[in-house]
């Protein structure tokens, strides 16, 4: 664990560096306080002001000169999959493997304490697997909502805009009750569509969802569910404490 076991525990930030914002997670006590970024000029400045002596990593985003503005104010580990010890993944491409889906399953590997299945709803969404010995298997990534929203407004501008729901009556009996059905029972159908091969495959497991549109998401899901939008922070937390 060479990037992260000098670290002293306390006086640590996690920093998750995702497609459409930075998120900085600090711990307080039995909670995180989380808070978001969409520049890095504006998370530096926090950094200063709170003093954060430590930051721990993990990026998405495929240009990493942003680091350049937090090294004045904190030093910086940048996780990598290296530091990932090599038994907890089993996946044939490693190297191509976004941490933030690891992490978000071993987050809620800790507080499940059993098999888990994570859905991160972000700018993609992901549905992750975690067996009952901490193993990450796998996943499946397709489109997030405002992913799947902008596909719309650029293929087809004229269209009307509409927010994402579903309507109360089926068909729909306007443009936007059927632009509403058709994309968000494409997303949702898929979300639970996958759900099912999960539990055809593995039988006990629990549920949790995570990222930006983890409350519009979970209402939709047809299982069990925990919301938590701390995931990411406690499994970055719980990797460093074993290392």
């Amino acid at each position: 664990m060479s990037n992260i076991d000098s670290i002293p525990v306390d006086k640590i930030a996690f920093l998750d560096a995702g497609n459409s914002s930075f998120k900085i997670g600090v711990r307080l006590e039995d909670q995180w306080g989380i808070t978001s970024f969409k520049e890095p000029d504006k998370l530096a400045e926090y950094i200063k002001n709170q003093r954060i002596d430590y930051v721990i990593t993990i990026s998405v985003k495929p240009d990493n000169s942003w680091l350049d503005q937090l090294v004045d104010h904190t030093q910086i580990a940048v996780l990598e999959v290296s530091d990932i010890p090599s038994e907890m993944l089993n996946y044939e491409t490693p190297d191509t493997l976004g941490l933030d889906r690891f992490f978000a399953c071993l987050g809620a590997f800790q507080w499940a304490n059993k098999a888990v299945l994570v859905i991160d709803a972000g700018s993609a969404c992901t549905l992750d697997f975690m067996d009952e010995d901490g193993v990450f298997q796998g996943g499946v990534i397709m489109p997030g909502v405002q992913s799947l929203l902008k596909v719309f407004l650029q293929s087809a501008p004229n269209l009307p805009r509409f927010p994402f729901q579903i309507p109360d009556s089926f068909p729909g009996k306007s443009s936007n009750e059927s632009l509403q059905w058709g994309l968000s029972q494409l997303f949702v159908d898929g979300i639970n569509a996958n759900i099912v091969r999960y539990q055809e495959k593995y039988t006990d497991f629990e549920i949790y969802v995570t990222g930006g549109d983890a409350e519009l998401v979970a209402q939709y899901i047809e299982q069990e569910c925990v919301v938590r939008p701390d995931l990411i922070f406690t499994g970055m937390e719980a990797l460093l404490s074993e290392s």
